[in-house]
This record gives structure tokens, sequence and C-alpha cells, in this order.
């Protein structure tokens, strides 16, 4: 017998049918627990016994489906689906792990599909919600929102933003140094903004090693109409950097 306490409520999980009667003498076990409704008591795969805490639908694919949720954990009612084992650390995900969604995205080694279109939607400028809501089959915003953050703070999905920049900048023949060449016409230009020339002669100095910096790189930025709160999620920090193409200074 196992014990566990779920918003205030504590339930049990019996390990077999034995003991299950030692305490329920005449209570109705649902053998197949894919029918099992709200309170009923089922038969897991391995012989356990609990109660079906929620019955409801989800959409899954397009389409919706039938899921329970248990003291093990939460089952889509489906032949081919088992309900067995210990019980999971979340109960409210589908997950066979049982772990929180957000340690399976910060812990995933291998980016997905849907990352790739993520990453890729995001290096053309795309607004962050819009990227998710395209590579993922939601209409949340606030959802959308939040786990677009979640994506972006892992070096995984990062590193696939800056692999499609990268093509994007290819694609189109920007290089290191056709951008400092272009930052030097403007500082040059009698008509620019002085206020455009002292920003860029900023960068110039920090390129030049003239400035002192934590890594002392040599770094070209490249904006692509980003936002500021995406461009500080993809970084992690306030910096509003984003496609960078640079190598270490020597000395």
């Amino acid at each position: 017998m196992k014990k566990r306490r779920i918003k205030k409520t504590e339930y049990v999980l019996y390990d077999n049918e034995p003991e299950f009667r030692e305490y329920n003498p005449k209570t109705e076990i649902v053998p197949d627990w894919r029918t099992g409704q709200e309170g009923d008591w089922v038969l897991s795969d391995d012989g356990q016994i609990c109660q079906v805490l929620r019955r409801k639908q989800a959409k899954q694919k397009y389409k919706s489906v039938e899921y329970i949720r248990t003291i093990i954990g939460t089952f889509i009612c489906r032949p081919e689906v088992e309900m067995k084992g210990e019980m999971r650390q979340n109960i409210y995900t589908f997950s066979p792990s049982g772990n929180y969604a957000y340690e399976q995205i910060k812990g995933r080694k291998n980016p997905t599909r849907r990352e790739f279109l993520f990453a890729k939607y995001v290096a053309t400028g795309e607004n962050i919600v819009d990227a998710f809501k395209r590579a993922y089959p939601t209409d949340n915003d606030e959802y959308a929102d939040r786990q677009s953050k979640l994506l972006l703070s892992t070096e995984r999905v990062r590193s696939l933003i800056r692999e499609e920049i990268d093509k994007v900048l290819n694609e189109a023949e920007i290089t290191p140094l056709y951008i400092l060449e272009k930052m030097k016409d403007i500082i040059e230009n009698p008509h620019a903004r002085d206020g455009d020339k002292v920003n860029l002669l900023k960068e110039l100095v920090t390129v030049a090693g003239m400035k002192d910096t934590e890594k002392r790189s040599e770094s070209v930025t490249v904006f692509q109409g980003f936002t500021k709160e995406q461009l500080s999620a993809i970084e992690g920090k306030e910096v509003k950097k984003l496609a960078k193409a640079s190598r270490e200074i020597e000395g």
C-alpha cells in the first residue's frame, strides 16, 4: 500500500487486489481502467488498484482523446497504453517518465522537429509567441509566451536559432567584413546623424579591442528587427544582441 496527498486529500494505491479487499471488501473494481469513470476503483495493467481522480477529453494531434488521471499518473484511454509501475513524480503529464514539462524541455539533448520549426521562424524575425503558435498546435497566447521563453532559455534552441540566422546571412552574403565596411561608410557620411555615428564608433571601439570586455572578443552584431523582449530572452540577459560573428582577439 502506498499513499499520496493531492491538494490536501490523501489517496491510496493498493499493491494488489487481496490488499484492496482487506479495506474495501464490497467495493467494485473496474477490470479495464480505460473504461473507468471518476470515483471508480480500477485495476492497473500490473495488478495495482487505484481510484480514477479525473476523466476528461484532450486534443492530441488535432483530434480529441479520452484520458484518466490516477494516483499513478495520467493515461490516454487506448488499448496500446498501459498503466503500471511506480507513482510518477508529476501525475499531470502524459509522459511515461513522469517528469514535469519544464524538466523535460530543459533536460532534452536533441532538438525536436517542432523546435527546429520554432527556431526557423524566430530566426526570420517573427514574434516569439507567433513563432511558437506556428510550430506548435495551440491558440493560447499566454501558454505560447511562457513556453517560447522556456525554449529560448535552453542552449539547444538558441544554437538552432544562431544556425538559422547564419544561413540567412550567408544567403544574403552578409559577412563581418561587409558589416564593418557599412558601419565605416555611415561614420564617414557627412549627412548621417551624429547619434548614429557615436553608437557605431562605440561598436568599432569594441571590435578593435580598444575597450575592455569580459571576453575581449571581436563582435559584429546584426539586428534583424526583433523585439527587445525577444532578444533579451534569447540572450538570457539584457544585452540586445542576436547574431554574432566573432573571434578571439590575440594579446
